[in-house]
């Protein structure tokens, strides 16, 4: 026997042993089901999940006749986990879910009638028809399709809910497939370190899709939660009073003590993953449902019965009923909340306000957020290693956690969760500043960001706003090498319903962000490292320097006495070195530069960069990262949609690599003014 044939063997009895001690527990607890079951005071927790089972069952078979989209993750043969939940939860308390939510959603919400018209897509669904089976939102409930992305957002509603002092709890359900995925761990961490009133549950049904759990899960699930110092308990949905009894002691030490908690439920899933893509044994499942607490129910139980033929009847009208009903028209649904300009509006170009200020840049990034926290309550700063007195890599927050404890908060080294512990602040009706170390390590983030902030506005079907800010610094020039000099905004522009800000050195922080209250978007600002150092850019005699007056203005520096014969396009901290160059580009290519610099970098304006282009002819995108699927290039489409194809172009960007640490190699890495001068030729060579 191969090394391999071994391995799969071994894991093979393993499984073997993990299910056989499911069908022990359920063997076990059929005398405490039936007791459960008899007893009245549980019969709204039965009726509960009898009604859970017949609003899946139905909506399953007419998903078998092809009238449903998408796909369908039933929960039965888990039905208690939701049903038993609804009996412990009270006001202001947050239920997040998972793929498999249906039944967390009942037992939450009771509304049965909105996630059938939801899943059906009609109008009246809980989100529109937009979410259909794993994106549910009602009051106090959110779910999402994506493995443990869920988590963090939950302790961010948590830390609400601990600041607040209501003794709300939120509990949250996983998988025990989900378990694979690193933002658990960091979550179980901030929910230990910061004592979150937030309780896991891990619902283990033994398979993650159609992967045995033991080639997808290994060591003790309910000891994971040990070396966080999390106190956990095993439970399963056979013996319903002890998972009655551990769920209630649970949710009342979490929110007396403000404790988190984990609860590992051992359960069995009845019906395929999804659709048909079960490869289970079919005894295995078949010896499961003759076991099945709410199968005994019905079929043991008269009275049980006929309510749970009610129920279906109730269900499959609702569905006849939601079959009929409109959907949402196309005009309510393409919305988003980006501050986007009219394309090519004319613009009234203005000279800026003199504004005393002779602070660097990242002292004035320090002012403008202590301002922001000191006159908003519900305003939190969150980021890695901002504890005073070191106050942040750059000290872009000194001071603030000695002025706003509790609401300025250092953490450990988790961007995923972070972002996360933002998005849920954000939803609970913050506004969250989340600070990123390096901006290299934003990708970290990018799920969050992604699957998370970017999509609850239009998901939820503009139920919830999602006013998180995540800033970090980027770019060059530092020598702190590949990892950590990175500009990474091609990555980040043109995500749905996420503002993308770059700032730069040429009027004050204060001006460039005088917009940023006003967004209720997600919002990533991107700082430059070499800009932090910079005091307000001096204009020139020979030029202006205006706004087109904007909430987060688009800036030109523009010829005096003289018309511009070629459009300089820059953005973030390499418009300062375009800007202070401009004398010098106008001595080397005899060419007179105009510069505009945009802040809003994504939704990009793209009218007053054309009607500059329509005088000069002349475009030259300058940026510090690489050009390929960058801004510029976006900024180089979308003039072209105005302006037409009657204009040469040009660009300087960073090389397609890594950047060097060594002075010499960085330097020829990124754009200097003689490739800026040798772009600006390239434009304005005859063709």
């Amino acid at each position: 026997m191969s090394q391999s044939e071994i391995g799969l063997s071994r894991a093979a009895q393993n499984f073997a042993r993990e299910v056989n001690a499911g069908a022990i527990a359920a063997e076990q607890g059929l005398d405490a089901a039936h007791r459960f079951i008899m007893d009245e005071a549980n019969a709204g927790v039965v009726k509960t999940a009898l009604r859970i089972r017949a609003v899946e069952s139905s909506l399953y078979d007419l998903f078998g006749k092809g009238k449903l989209h998408g796909t369908i993750h039933t929960c039965i043969g888990q039905e208690f986990s939701g049903a038993l939940l609804g009996r412990h939860l009270k006001s202001g308390d947050f239920v997040t879910s998972n793929h498999r939510c249906h039944g967390h959603f009942i037992g939450a919400t009771g509304n049965w009638r909105g996630l059938i018209d939801e899943l059906i897509g009609n109008a009246e669904g809980v989100c529109a028809g937009i979410g259909s089976s794993q994106h549910l939102c009602a009051t106090n409930f959110m779910s999402n399709g994506q493995q443990g992305g869920m988590l963090p957002v939950a302790a961010g509603i948590a830390l609400d809910r601990k600041v607040k002092d209501t003794g709300n709890v939120v509990v949250s359900f996983i998988g025990e497939g989900t378990l694979g995925e690193g933002i658990v761990y960091e979550t179980f961490n901030l929910d230990a370190l910061w004592d979150l009133p937030h309780v896991i549950i891990c619902e283990n049904n033994f398979y993650s899709q159609s992967t045995a759990q033991a080639r997808s899960v290994a060591g003790s699930i309910l000891e994971r939660a040990a070396g966080f110092g999390i106190a956990a308990a095993a439970a399963n949905t056979w013996d319903l009073p002890n998972f009655d009894r551990i769920l209630e002691q649970t949710i009342e030490r979490a929110r007396k003590q403000h404790k988190p908690a984990f609860i590992v439920v051992q359960t069995y899933r009845l019906n395929p993953h999804s659709k048909g893509d079960d490869q289970r044994d079919r005894g295995e499942i078949e010896w499961f449902r003759a076991h099945d607490p709410a199968s005994l129910a019905v079929s043991d139980y008269q009275s049980f019965r006929a309510l749970y033929e009610q129920y279906v009847a109730e269900a499959d009208e609702q569905i006849s009923l939601g079959l009929a009903k409109a959907t949402l028209p196309p005009t309510s649904y393409f919305l988003d909340q980006l501050p986007r300009a009219p394309k090519d509006a004319a613009v009234q170009w203005r000279a800026l306000p003199a504004v005393p200020e002779d602070r660097r840049i990242a002292q004035q990034l320090n002012g403008f957020f202590h301002d922001w926290l000191a006159r908003d309550e519900d305003a939190f700063f969150i980021g890695e290693d901002i504890e005073d007195p070191y106050g942040g890599a750059f000290k872009i927050s000194k001071g603030f956690t000695t002025a706003f404890a509790g609401r300025a908060i250092t953490t450990p080294i988790s961007e995923a969760a972070i972002t996360g512990i933002g998005v849920g602040l954000a939803v609970a009706g913050r506004r969250p500043f989340i600070e990123i170390m390096f901006g290299d390590f934003i990708t970290y983030a990018f799920d969050q960001i992604v699957n998370n902030a970017s999509k609850i506005y239009n998901m939820y079907n503009r139920q919830l706003d999602c006013p998180l800010v995540v800033r970090t610094p980027m770019g060059g020039r530092r020598g702190y090498g590949p990892t950590h000099s990175q500009s990474l905004e091609r990555f980040l522009h043109g995500i749905d319903n996420v503002c993308l800000l770059g700032l730069n050195s040429l009027i004050s922080v204060a001006q460039q962000l005088a917009g940023l209250e006003g967004l209720r978007c997600p919002v990533v600002l991107i700082e430059n490292k070499a800009d932090y150092a910079n005091k307000v850019f001096s204009c020139p005699e020979d030029f202006a320097l205006e706004s087109d007056g904007a909430a987060l203005p688009m800036l030109r520096i523009t010829p005096q006495g003289a018309e511009p014969t070629v459009t300089l396009l820059a953005y973030g901290g390499i418009a300062r070195l375009v800007a202070d160059g401009l004398l010098e580009i106008f001595e080397r290519t005899d060419q007179v530069p105009e510069l505009l610099v945009p802040i809003i970098l994504s939704p990009l304006n793209p009218g007053p960069i054309a009607a500059s282009v329509r005088r000069t002819g002349r475009l030259v995108v300058i940026e510090e990262g690489a050009g390929t699927g960058s801004v510029g290039a976006e900024a180089i489409a979308q003039v072209s949609e105005l302006v037409g194809g009657s204009f040469s172009v040009a660009r300087a960007a960073g090389k397609p690599m890594a950047i060097p640490s060594v002075p010499a190699l960085e330097a020829a890495a990124l754009p200097s003014l003689e490739d800026i001068c040798a772009a600006v030729l390239t434009a304005c060579a005859e063709v």
